[in-house]
């Protein structure tokens, strides 16, 4: 973390980018790390490839021109924040890669991102962890409202200290946030409990499309879905379909544009779901993982249920 910190001293006007679909964590991490930046007298602008964002990310109070173009010749440095991989970018991913002074800070397996420094730690549960750290080897005042940004981050990577990533310093860091004034009351029912009347309309539809089969469940969600429930987000589903009967595995197929889509997945302990995220050029966590695919949505599902089976035969669960 050295190299980051003395990277960070020598900028003065840094981009801050997440990546396409942001979750919590993603945009806990990239909110906080701009406000410790503005406390020490950098500029900041902060980059999402995103034209649309779910309710929930009214919380982090975004600016209008959030998703406009990099002119790279404005920032010294850019800094990806919880992200493995360059196309997970979208559009701003050819500047970064251009750019003569990139930092990354994950916390993710998969590591083939390129930067002038990278601090890559698997054994934080959230990336919000990572800037948490940060913050205190800076030195820099953690408000109230930059420990609710990283518990939310924390909670949201860990489905609320539920899945098997977390350790001694998910909690310890989490402790800190609360010290400083973490809003935890809050910040868990907006990013754990809250749903809209649409979203349970959406989630009628998809129960109705789900697939259970093998210790496997998946849905597939469409436009038309989306139209006729009147929202296009759900993401607590995924979670419950793997928290129905004995499933080991779920994975959520949503449609983006006509033929892009993306894929959430999350599996049980003792399984691997990082690993059937790469197969089809994603990445992420143990339990939890994501990627995109244009093409036929139920080919798709196929082959990555295939996926699903080989790792139940290897475990020999039947």
């Amino acid at each position: 973390m050295k190299e980051i910190i003395k990277k960070i001293k020598q900028s003065k006007r840094v981009g801050i980018i997440a990546h396409i679909s942001p979750d919590p964590d993603c945009m806990s991490s990239m909110t906080a790390l701009s406000c410790i930046l503005n406390q020490m007298g950098k500029q900041t602008h902060m980059f999402v490839d995103c034209d649309k964002f779910r309710d929930i990310m009214l919380y982090y109070e975004l600016p209008d021109n959030i998703n406009e173009d990099i002119n790279a010749e404005e920032f010294d440095t850019l800094i990806a924040v919880d992200l493995p991989q360059l196309s997970l970018m979208g559009k701003y991913g050819e500047v970064f890669k251009n750019h003569k002074n990139t930092i990354v800070i994950d916390h993710h397996e998969s590591r083939n991102l390129e930067a002038t420094v990278k601090y890559v730690d698997a054994t934080m549960s959230s990336c919000s962890e990572i800037i948490f750290d940060l913050a205190e080897k800076l030195n820099v005042e953690i408000t109230p409202r930059m420990a609710s940004l990283l518990y939310a981050g924390i909670i949201g990577d860990t489905n609320c200290f539920q899945n098997d990533n977390i350790n001694e310093h998910t909690f310890l860091t989490a402790a800190g946030c609360i010290k400083y004034g973490a809003d935890k009351n809050n910040v868990t029912f907006i990013f754990q409990k809250h749903q809209t009347y649409e979203e349970l309309k959406l989630k009628q539809l998809a129960y109705q499309n789900m697939v259970i089969k093998n210790k496997i469940a998946y849905c597939i969600f469409t436009k038309k879905m989306f139209k006729q429930a009147g929202v296009e987000e759900c993401p607590t589903f995924v979670n419950e379909m793997l928290n129905t009967d004995d499933n080991v595995f779920a994975f959520v197929i949503k449609q983006k544009e006509k033929n892009t889509y993306t894929v959430s997945f999350r599996c049980k302990e003792g399984f691997n779901v990082a690993q059937i995220a790469q197969k089809f050029g994603g990445g992420g966590h143990i339990q939890a993982a994501g990627t995109m695919f244009v093409g036929a949505p139920t080919k798709h599902a196929k082959l990555i249920y295939e996926e699903c089976i080989k790792q139940l035969e290897g475990k020999n669960v039947w």
